[in-house]
């Protein structure tokens, strides 16, 4: 058994590393809510900017259709007014000083001639007559008041507005082209942007160089991307900017590392914190388990003691019966030797009455007598020896153990006309107390032929067969009743009267052979009688 010391630094050690993990847990827990906040706030702020680039969007493709609508159908184009170059150039000029988005205008005329022509040129705004490159609209048709084209280019997106003169294409079109050059190069630390076409392809990324959504993202996740709008990931929002192409919204790495970098700080102030605050919590929650374990560990101990007490006195009991046992069978032995001698000695004394008391009959009489008591002489040496304590284990075969038990239970065996059969399958050596072994064969044949004995058989019978580490004693006595047959290893049970038996011996055979041989004994019945079996490992 550990000691007390022992048991209170390890009851110490396991409620400071609860602690630690109780603390650890709170703290990963926190930096999980942590991340996912962040996440969560990623997500509401990139809703809100989705929304107002498409917004924005909207809004001036709108403002350009209605100003390239306006133009073309203001009264300078009217049937009662002559077109004047330089009237039509300063309106042009003010309509693209007064929006920043507008890059040129041009009034064509029916036949595709470019008639006036303004544009943007650094800071000033130039006008020409006669433009040299034609803007062809040979039986071009429009289905609307105006018509609007995107066009991506690497400065941004551009719009070209086409709307024809007081809504009737004979008299000419007024072309806008116009360009939105802030919508998409937003400054931003929490996302990184790209718009793509209903392929894939990117025409627009402020972050890295690439053609295809491919090229940056698994064949899943792109195909994702490219067929769904919305969340595609926690990470991913992807917004139709117009029918032709999407707008995708990544989350910046940078934040996520500094979330990341902010959690990995939290977690080392936590641990460290954790560790100041684990060891005075564990050594406080152990203080009662640990008054608690020594009240149980002194508890055991009586109850050890009491078992110990219990069980050396069951011990000394089955001495005495295996003392009695071997009294018994000595006095089986001794008693043919003991009659001889008897008959010897009354020889001895009528040839010395009748004067017939010579040399020789004297020499004769002293080797028979000598004879016998060398015979008891071995008896008891046997006896002696084989009901020695031993004081270590060793090595052993149970057929010599069986073999000689057989040899000093012949005078009990031939008194009771008990028949034994040994049956060899198999020999193999055991581990153990020999003298041990010895108690336990002694105390299943007495049994065996005390029943036989009691039950009155005919022809008695006792077979014995060893299969290597399996040793099984049958007799053919009728078995165990039903009604006792759970009972009969439990101490102090017998079915004999008080004067034969004192219902240990049983008992004690299966706690050497459970504890000390690490095995099992164990009975059942037969169609002869009981069949006790030792199983040894």
């Amino acid at each position: 058994m550990r000691k007390n010391k022992d048991f209170k630094f390890d009851i110490t050690l396991a409620f400071v590393i609860f602690a630690f993990l109780i603390i650890m847990s709170v703290t990963y827990i926190s930096i999980f809510f942590y991340n996912k906040l962040a996440t969560k706030e990623f997500q509401e702020k990139v809703k809100i900017s989705a929304d107002n680039i498409i917004q924005i969007y909207k809004t001036k493709e709108q403002l350009i259709k209605n100003s390239t609508y306006a133009i073309a159908n203001s009264e300078f184009f009217s049937n009662n007014f002559n077109v004047n170059h330089d009237i039509i150039s300063s309106i042009f000029k003010i309509f693209l000083s007064a929006n920043p988005d507008f890059n040129n205008i041009k009034y064509v005329n029916e036949y595709g001639k470019i008639n006036i022509f303004c544009k943007k040129n650094s800071q000033k705004i130039i006008c020409s007559n006669n433009e040299q490159n034609s803007f062809v609209f040979r039986d071009f048709k429009l289905e609307k008041k105006v018509f609007t084209k995107e066009i991506i280019t690497k400065k941004g997106l551009k719009f070209l507005t086409i709307s024809p003169v007081m809504e009737d294409s004979k008299k000419g079109f007024i072309v806008l082209t116009s360009s939105i050059n802030k919508l998409l190069n937003t400054d931003t630390d929490f996302y990184n942007l790209l718009m793509i076409d209903k392929k894939g392809k990117i025409y627009f990324t402020n972050f890295l160089k690439a053609k295809s959504i491919y090229d940056l993202f698994a064949y899943t996740l792109a195909d994702k991307i490219k067929e769904k709008n919305g969340f595609v990931t926690k990470d991913i929002y992807v917004v139709p900017l117009n029918k032709n192409y999407k707008l995708v919204f990544i989350q910046n790495k940078k934040l996520i590392n500094k979330s990341n970098e902010v959690s990995e700080k939290l977690a080392l102030i936590m641990v460290l914190i954790s560790i100041v605050i684990a060891i005075p919590l564990g050594v406080f929650f152990s203080k009662p388990l640990y008054s608690f374990y020594e009240e149980l560990d002194m508890r055991v101990k009586e109850e050890i003691e009491k078992t110990k007490e219990k069980e050396q006195l069951l011990i000394n009991q089955s001495k005495l019966a295996a003392l009695g046992e071997m009294l018994g069978n000595i006095a089986h032995q001794w008693r043919h030797p003991l009659t001889r001698l008897s008959l010897l000695i009354q020889n001895l004394e009528m040839a010395y009455n009748m004067k017939k008391l010579d040399k020789e009959r004297f020499e004769k009489f002293s080797s028979q007598a000598k004879a016998q008591i060398n015979y008891m002489s071995e008896t008891i040496d046997d006896f002696t020896n084989f009901f020695k304590k031993d004081t270590k284990k060793e090595e052993f075969c149970p057929k010599e153990i069986i073999t000689n038990a057989l040899t000093l239970m012949e005078g009990r065996l031939k008194q009771n006309k008990v028949d034994v059969k040994l049956e060899i399958i198999k020999t193999e050596s055991i581990y153990g107390y020999k003298s041990e072994f010895s108690q336990v064969i002694l105390n299943i044949i007495n049994n065996a032929i005390d029943i036989l004995k009691e039950r009155n058989v005919n022809n008695k019978k006792i077979w014995i067969r060893i299969n290597g580490k399996k040793i099984e004693i049958e007799d053919n006595a009728g078995g165990i009743p039903e009604d006792i047959k759970d009972k009969i290893f439990e101490p102090y049970f017998t079915t004999k009267f008080q004067s034969q038996g004192t219902g240990i011996g049983l008992y004690m055979s299966r706690v050497i052979i459970t504890q000390h041989f690490n095995g099992e004994l164990l009975a059942y019945n037969s169609k002869n009688g009981a069949v006790f079996v030792i199983s040894l490992k």
